[in-house]
């Protein structure tokens, strides 16, 4: 079922994405102060208020269960404060490119609330990891995992009846949309990987080289140049994503060979670690129906796990 002239395909995907909108102005002014240390909070917080929508969401993310706090958080300025610049520019960036796609979700397509939910998964997972291994220099973990996979959805989006057949054909094949062997299936049969549009889309919207080699190498991180050790990061905390659903499902337990054994060597991870990290997962997915809700609307919630 291979394409017959990918290089075809490929111009012609490449076309239709340069149609893509631009991220809106408002964030794009965020995105640029946030990424500037000396900027005061309230700078920031005075962007963040002229977009109703993202002003809701961040006090929305800051006052998720997964923050914890007793009182709630009515101040714009005080929750950027509480959830930090780099954790904003998640939520805005995330938020904002939701925002670009919702809606298009098509029968035998991409389920699109299930990506969001595994994008989720994969961020908390990334920041989990981080945590626990100490990672320096992690500013951008969060919102790289949070959009490793955004190519899926435009291929999903702007080519829905080529896309549904890749997804039809791993279904069929029993293959997860999340491993490398449905990565390899989209380059057989579409000529392109969510991973190599991804990464086009990252350099169009000037979405920093963090976030861009985390989108275009996730799944071969061998080939990162700028930033290996990120991409190793959310290469491990997708594949915890996914394990962890699989447990929450009661559809496996437990084992090393679920796991990309390169990765493991890479960061010489024990089974204990692995046991652990996992076992921190699942409990900050508890909140994840919050922190989804603060991105993608009300009316994404976590239900069943299907992805």
């Amino acid at each position: 079922m291979s394409n017959t002239n990918p290089g075809a395909s490929y111009e012609i995907i490449l076309k239709r994405i340069r149609d893509i909108p631009s991220l809106p102005d408002v964030v794009n002014r965020i995105l640029a102060v946030i990424s500037k240390p000396t900027t005061p909070a309230s700078e920031i917080a005075r962007l963040i208020s002229y977009d109703p929508g993202l002003t809701s969401k961040v006090l929305r993310m800051v006052n998720s269960a997964a923050y914890g706090f007793q009182r709630q958080i009515s101040s714009i300025q005080h929750g950027i404060m509480i959830l930090g610049f780099n954790n904003v520019r998640g939520l805005v960036l995330s938020a904002s490119i939701f925002k670009l796609f919702e809606g298009h979700a098509h029968p035998g397509g991409l389920n699109h609330e299930a990506f969001w939910e595994h994008s989720l998964s994969t961020a908390v997972a990334a920041r989990v990891i981080a945590k626990e291994l100490r990672v320096p220099d992690a500013d951008d973990v969060f919102s790289a995992a949070m959009l490793h996979d955004i190519g899926k959805v435009v291929l999903d989006v702007y080519f829905q009846l080529k896309y549904e057949k890749v997804l039809t054909e791993a279904r069929n094949r029993g293959i997860s949309i999340h491993g490398k062997e449905f990565y390899m299936l989209e380059h057989q049969m579409m000529g392109i990987t969510h991973a190599g549009i991804g990464a086009f889309l990252a350099t169009k919207w000037k979405l920093p080289i963090t976030i861009t080699e985390v989108i275009q190498f996730h799944h071969e991180p061998e080939k990162a140049q700028n930033c290996s050790y990120l991409v190793y990061l959310v290469a491990l905390a997708n594949e915890m994503a996914v394990i962890n659903n699989r447990i929450r499902s009661e559809t496996e337990e437990f084992s090393r060979e679920q796991f990309n054994s390169k990765v493991l060597e890479f960061f010489d991870l024990s089974d204990d670690t692995l046991r652990y990290l996992l076992d921190r997962l699942n409990q900050e997915m508890i909140s994840a129906n919050d922190l989804l809700s603060s991105i993608a609307g009300e009316n994404s919630r976590l239900g069943k796990p299907k992805f």
